[in-house]
């Protein structure tokens, strides 16, 4: 393969083609091979072109994106461009690499390709760690939750499985354990304190000291604080005094004087 990724585009809006479109001309790393507007004129392109990656909308004048998959003779890798935020986990099942919402913001489409290079370009690593603008696909033994990985404010093991405390919701127990999480979120803003405490340090609000070996740590929108110890206490301190983007180091005094 070369270095650049082929890309088309399948989208029954001739604005919205144009849009898409442009975006893949902002990036080095694709080359647009063409365009359609319907499914049969898509899956012909798509057998005649041999591309990479589709950009696929879902709702076409004659029928969905999902109709075109099962009809294709060689899968590329799909990338979801559409309106509707109703379809996310029905693309997660068909492995979509990523699911854009119109209209895509640059900063959006350039996660996404980003995504397609590790999907192409580094198949031989183990984990591919998350953007920070991503979502994650949360599945309990009943249940599957699609939640902004920006809204998630802490992890906390529970034998197998992880509770998952977001924003708007009560805790999610996950069927997966915490280490699975702790190699593949973002870092920065999320630090594993503890060996069983992932948290997202851009969602600390305040902590309170109960006694030496005991701290209460407050999340932005949880009711409820978290209960951390001295080793994770001290952690959070070294965290939070580190610089970033070329800032000053806090003193290592802020966080306690915020009490």
């Amino acid at each position: 393969m070369n270095n650049k990724l082929t890309a088309v585009v399948i989208d029954d809006e001739a604005i919205h083609r144009r849009m898409t479109k442009a975006l893949i001309a902002r990036h080095d790393k694709l080359l647009w091979l063409g365009e359609a507007d319907n499914l049969v004129t898509g899956a012909a392109m798509i057998e005649r072109e041999k591309p990479d990656v589709v950009f696929l909308d879902i709702y076409l004048s004659t029928g969905t994106g999902f109709h075109l998959l099962p009809n294709l003779q060689e899968q590329p890798k799909i990338v979801f461009v559409t309106s509707s935020r109703d379809h996310a986990l029905q693309a997660i099942d068909v492995e979509a690499v990523d699911y854009l919402i119109k209209p895509v913001e640059e900063e959006r489409f350039a996660a996404t390709v980003r995504r397609l290079e590790r999907h192409f370009f580094k198949e031989a690593d183990p984990q591919e760690r998350h953007e920070r603008n991503d979502r994650l696909c949360l599945r309990t033994e009943s249940q599957t939750y699609i939640v902004p990985i920006s809204r998630i404010s802490a992890l906390v093991a529970d034998g197998n499985f992880t509770g998952v405390f977001s924003t708007g919701r009560s805790k999610i127990l996950v069927c997966k354990p915490l280490g699975n999480f702790d190699e593949t979120l973002p870092t920065p803003p999320f630090v594993r304190l503890d060996r069983s405490l992932i948290i997202n340090t851009e969602r600390v609000m305040r902590t309170q000291r109960v006694s030496r070996n005991l701290t209460k740590l407050w999340m932005k929108d949880q009711d409820e604080p978290l209960e951390i110890g001295r080793t994770a206490m001290a952690r959070l301190n070294e965290v939070l005094d580190e610089p970033s983007s070329g800032q000053a180091a806090r003193p290592p005094s802020r966080l306690a004087a915020s009490l």
